[in-house]
């Protein structure tokens, strides 16, 4: 699944992931916590599988499926 991630500054990137839905990819965003808990991860992801481009998960504004 292609998607557009567009941040709160207004950058763009294109992701490519392997999930099937839209949930699956908010899903990987998220981490379950020690006590239980689920919270969004605070460090950087790669975009892409070359990890030339991170993004910090907490900066998206938005998310839109590429056909």
């Amino acid at each position: 699944m292609k998607i557009k991630v567009i941040m709160d500054s207004g950058k763009e990137y294109e992701v490519t992931h392997e999930s099937a839905t839209v949930q699956d990819f908010i899903n990987s965003l998220y981490q379950e916590m020690p006590n239980g808990m689920t919270m969004m991860m605070s460090g950087f992801l790669a975009v892409d599988e070359g990890q030339k481009e991170l993004f910090n998960p907490m900066h998206i504004s938005s998310i839109e499926v590429i056909d």
